[in-house]
């Protein structure tokens, strides 16, 4: 294991806490603009916005 490897494992917990943040912040958002939000429609919708843009960074790179 590299010193990157390990430095990146002590950075992952950090990163999901993060992501998980994101995830509530447009959860909050969506439930301001609109109040009756289906939830669990809302939270998937999300999570799937966020994978494209990470496939999009990882394309440019």
């Amino acid at each position: 294991m590299t010193a990157l490897d390990k430095e990146l494992e002590q950075l992952k917990s950090g990163m999901y806490a993060d992501v998980l943040s994101l995830v509530d912040k447009y959860m909050t958002i969506t439930g301001w603009d609109i109040p009756e939000n289906d939830e669990v429609e809302a939270k998937k919708r999300i999570i799937a916005f966020i994978k494209e843009v990470v496939l999009e960074l990882e394309e440019k790179n």
